[in-house]
């Protein structure tokens, strides 16, 4: 019977990046030790260099100024397989029959925080005009990666893994380096604009199956293959830009808005079939195609490398980038102008400026997100014809998309900062929700993208001219569960006339409980 390998790219969270910024599926607000201290709510404050992505018109109303930051992000994703009717189910017929099913299997890197780094800077040329240029990545939650096997009570060795089907790793490197703009047409209306040359590295890790049966609609580890992409897009364009009006010496309102082409990556493919033995035990890698072990019990994998066959970057991923929207009205309550040695010690600007903890008492903001997810409905993943897989007589298919159900999502962000000591020490603190991003029927093990929200806290002090700023964010996620009645369907071969399982491989339920930890350092000249 002819068989067919390839690979299943699942919705997409990236190491130091995802796929869009704050507002977006599977991202928290926000990079940006302020930001992410106030639980997002920064958009009409925007007073470090990071503005130059954030909100590009408030460099208008900054010094110059140099800002580095570093997102420390931690999360834990239980993924529980079931079957329609929410019934018990295991990795094949045969070891399902001996009682061997599925249990609750978590991301095998949880616990271990994913670095995720931002550096900015803003030159003041004049009274009016500030240029910014800044290095970011998507707020995300970083590396999402998952066990290939997992323990089952019903023997002590362990067995297929329930989520092998949507993925097994996704991690790169996504960075949005963005020159920007401000222009203050009078004192209180500025406006802003920056260009986004965005740049992608991905590796995507997960299963397949390379023979399905109608009448036999089920997982069947004996037919899986596991494969690896690894692809680049060096140039992302996409544009921000933002309004900022400083109504009176009490209010500021902003709006911000950002536009992007997709990520459309190159690179190659590589297959390990088959991969698992008939008693669900892995077989071990062969160096060369045809090897046999002399081992007792063990078994051959071969590789297949697509660069050998067809050439390089015969692999092509396109994943959309969300179009998002934000405004954002801001209170502040000034304080009594400084004399004497007070105003002494003050930072002498060249410009105006607007700086919170030597102008203000308290602020308070309140901003509301959309972000356009339908846009990123389907991560394409495509291939040429003729990749012939070893170890598995067949061909690799041309279409391997991946649906990801995500639906347009609000958020809602309220935060502030108290100055206990002027011009020294600011307390932050501020939450977030956001509205569901994907139906239940959708879900997936590289994010959570159902209702949200979080807490967060952070402190700022101010030491000469640098300010050193620490935060923490707790994000809360309802979850997703199906019920066993899930829509995500297997890549697969011969016997499907769409190179797609019969039945749905993401029945079940998905958990989340993720932290972050910000510090940063913001030096003003």
């Amino acid at each position: 019977m002819k068989r067919w390998a390839t690979i299943a790219a699942g919705c997409m969270t990236l190491s130091a990046a995802s796929t869009a910024t704050a507002s977006s599926a599977v991202e928290f607000p926000d990079n940006g030790v302020a930001q992410l201290s106030r639980g997002g709510a920064w958009l009409a404050t925007a007073t470090d260099p990071i503005a130059g992505f954030y909100n590009p018109a408030a460099l208008a109303t900054q010094t110059t100024s140099f800002g580095i930051g570093l997102n420390l992000a931690i999360q834990k994703l239980c993924y529980t397989r079931r079957g329609p009717g929410d019934t018990s189910i295991g990795p094949s017929p045969g070891l399902e029959a001996g009682g061997i099913t599925y249990e609750e299997v978590c991301n095998s890197n949880a616990g271990r925080a994913n670095a995720i780094p931002n550096l900015a800077a803003v030159w003041r040329m004049s009274e009016k005009l500030a240029l910014g240029l800044t290095f970011t990545t998507p707020a995300s939650y970083g590396t999402t990666q998952w066990p290939d096997v997992a323990s089952s009570s019903g023997r002590t060795e362990p067995i297929p893994a329930a989520q092998r089907y949507l993925s097994l790793k996704v991690q790169g490197t996504v960075l949005w380096p963005t020159l920007s703009a401000a222009y203050s047409i009078t004192d209180r209306l500025h406006v802003g604009a920056g260009f986004v040359a965005g740049v992608a590295f991905l590796e995507l890790e997960s299963m397949s199956m390379s023979n399905v049966q109608e009448t036999n609609a089920v997982d069947n580890h004996v037919q899986d293959t596991r494969s690896k992409i690894t692809v680049r897009d060096v140039f992302v364009p996409g544009a921000v830009a933002s309004v900022l009006y400083e109504a009176n010496d009490n209010f500021d309102f902003a709006a911000w808005g950002r536009v992007s082409d997709s990520i459309r990556a190159k690179g190659d493919l590589e297959v390990i079939a088959p991969y698992f033995a008939p008693t669900g035990v892995k077989r071990t890698q062969c160096d060369y195609p045809g090897q046999t072990l002399d081992e007792p019990g063990k078994q051959c994998a071969d590789t297949t490398l697509s660069k050998d066959q067809v050439g390089e970057d015969a692999a092509k991923v396109t994943v959309a980038i969300p179009m998002e929207l934000r405004v954002g009205a801001r209170f502040h309550v000034p304080q009594p102008a400084a004399r004497g040695l007070e105003l002494e010690r003050h930072r002498k600007d060249t410009h105006r400026t607007r700086d919170p903890l030597r102008d203000d008492l308290f602020d308070l903001e309140l901003d509301v997100t959309y972000a356009h997810n339908s846009q990123a409905d389907v991560v394409e993943v495509r291939f040429p014809s003729g990749i012939n897989v070893l170890g598995l007589p067949g061909t690799v298919p041309e279409n391997a998309d991946r649906p990801t159900g995500y639906k347009d999502s609000i958020g809602v962000r309220l935060g502030g900062q108290y100055n206990l000591v002027r011009n020294k020490i600011g307390i932050r603190a501020g939450s977030w929700m956001e509205t569901k991003a994907v139906d239940d029927d959708h879900l997936t093990v590289t994010g959570v993208p159902a209702l949200r929200a979080g807490l967060a806290t952070g402190l700022v002090f101010r030491v000469q001219a640098v300010d050193l700023e620490f935060g923490y964010m707790h994000a809360f996620n309802a979850g997703l569960d199906n019920g066993g009645d899930g829509k995500l369907r297997a890549i697969a071969g011969s016997g499907s006339p769409d190179n797609r399982s019969y039945h749905a491989v993401n029945g079940g339920s998905i958990t989340q409980d993720a932290d972050v930890f910000s510090l940063g350092a913001v030096a003003r000249f």
